[in-house]
């Protein structure tokens, strides 16, 4: 975690601004009680106005290039791996025809146009402490994100992705703003959201379950599946 967070103080410097900040370090920046630690560092570049940040970070002393989009970082605690997202601004013009392209391009826009500064701080087993304040993407898109990002991951991933989804609907302090945010999202973006919550949590809430339990999530039941299949339909307003 020591690298991930120094990963983001040394990408802030290449890129020269603070990166938004998605996948699980959002999570656990978001979450009262993480759940998971993380490895990796996702970062979310709208290729608005500036040079690509993959292609910048790349350009980087000593970084190392990761297909497809990803690069190897040095930092003082450890290499860390940086996955940047791209989203372009033709993917939110001309929504494609597949609502999980369109939930993608959506998710990760909504992400990068509504991140706030996070103060995160990792404190090391020797008491030294590493900490940087950066954008981190807000509850409501990191559910839209993880309910997306399912189908294109390994099977452990999966399991990731649907148990960070349910923390998020489910704990104190990112409950009613991820509701209030999806709540408020328009309306082909929210049905697209209904559309992956109605797929995982309902029609295919068997396999869900095994995912999850096999990530760690071995204190979820059916009765939660339910309950936030109940609670994400009900911000998205529709009933599948």
């Amino acid at each position: 975690m020591a690298a991930v967070v120094q990963g983001v103080i040394e990408v802030r410097a290449v890129i020269g601004q603070p990166p938004v900040i998605v996948g699980g370090l959002a999570v656990l920046s978001r979450l009262d009680n993480p759940h998971r630690a993380t490895v990796d560092l996702d970062v979310v570049d709208r290729l608005i106005g500036t040079a690509p940040q993959l292609e910048v970070l790349r350009s980087a002393a000593g970084s190392v290039p990761v297909e497809p989009s990803a690069v190897e970082l040095p930092t003082r605690y450890g290499p860390v791996k940086v996955d940047v997202l791209e989203i372009r601004q033709a993917e939110i013009d001309r929504p494609s025809d597949d609502p999980g392209d369109r939930l993608h391009a959506a998710a990760h826009a909504w992400a990068n146009d509504t991140a706030t500064d996070v103060a995160i701080e990792v404190v090391r087993r020797n008491g030294e402490h590493v900490e940087v304040t950066t954008l981190v993407a807000e509850p409501g898109p990191l559910i839209a994100m993880k309910l997306q990002a399912v189908m294109n991951r390994s099977i452990e991933k999966q399991g990731t992705d649907l148990l960070d989804s349910i923390r998020l609907a489910f704990d104190t302090s990112t409950r009613p703003v991820a509701l209030e945010q999806i709540a408020g999202l328009p309306a082909d973006t929210a049905n697209d959201v209904a559309l992956h919550v109605d797929l995982w949590f309902v029609r295919k809430r068997t396999d869900t379950l095994r995912r999850i339990r096999n990530a760690g999530g071995t204190d979820i039941t059916n009765d939660d599946l339910d309950l936030v299949a109940e609670l994400l339909l009900s911000a998205a307003r529709r009933a599948l």
